[in-house]
């Protein structure tokens, strides 16, 4: 599954739960927050989102700004979650002085960009933070999705994403992006060694297998569309989803029978 477009911009995880090796997970950017407990339901809703679960990533994600309403890195990914808060997250983040690090700042820089439709800005201030955390996927991740959603640049993002696995080559997201934005291309070898290993790092999530089920479903397997869509949904059974495009994949399978 694509993450979804809910609002201006599309949802991205954040990547502070990876499975880096020791050395990168230290050199991951810290976020600011004056609260520890805003720092855990924070952390939990990257986790959600990470996993495709969007109520409990919003539900995590409020929690962490009401116990510290400056919480900058909670209120910028509450805005990709956000349709009709979008505009007051944005003003809350804008307004706010809080004393950021370094790789913040340039984010935060790069978002007044992004609301102004400034994209090559906004990649070069996400390039900055890029700079100062190298082994950070999730800034890759930022980069990428602007690049293919915004720009419309399937090359860039993929060069992006690729450089994102070569930094940290253990977090299964990756591969997602990297399979779609292969599919998008028409490149279906290269999709389905994404989508592959994304189901080899990700074996007990739901994801992994829709994904895998959306590229079937491009190529006319209809068969095996419906058995990765099923799996989908027999491992997480809030992949709704998932089920109805096991049944749009059963009609075309009855469909080429008949």
């Amino acid at each position: 599954m694509r993450l979804r477009l809910l609002t201006l911009v599309l949802v991205v995880s954040n990547l502070i739960i990876s499975s880096c090796t020791q050395k990168e997970v230290k050199e991951l950017m810290p976020v600011t927050t004056t609260s520890d407990l805003a720092r855990e339901f924070y952390e939990t809703a990257i986790t959600a989102l990470d996993r495709l679960n969007y109520s409990t990533a919003w539900d995590n994600f409020q929690w962490a700004i009401k116990e510290d309403p400056d919480f900058f890195m909670a209120n910028f990914w509450l805005y990709y979650i956000s349709s009709q808060e979008s505009k007051n997250v944005a003003e809350r983040i804008l307004q706010s002085d809080v004393e950021l690090n370094n790789a913040e700042k340039e984010i935060k820089t790069a978002f007044k960009y992004l609301l102004e439709g400034q994209y090559e800005k906004t990649v070069a201030y996400l390039q900055k933070a890029i700079e100062l955390y190298p082994y950070d996927p999730q800034l890759y991740k930022i980069l990428y999705m602007l690049q293919l959603q915004f720009m419309n640049d399937a090359e860039a993002s993929i060069a992006t994403i690729e450089k994102a696995i070569d930094a940290c080559p253990d977090f299964p997201m990756a591969y997602n992006f990297l399979g779609y934005a292969q599919l998008d291309l028409k490149n279906y070898d290269e999709a389905e060694k994404a989508f592959d290993e994304y189901i080899r790092l990700a074996p007990d999530q739901a994801n992994p297998y829709d994904s895998k089920g959306d590229y079937f479903m491009e190529i006319k397997r209809y068969e095996e569309a419906y058995e990765s869509y099923m799996k989908a949904f027999e491992i997480d059974s809030s992949f709704a989803i998932s089920r109805k495009k096991a049944d749009k994949a059963k009609q075309l399978m009855d469909k080429e029978d008949t």
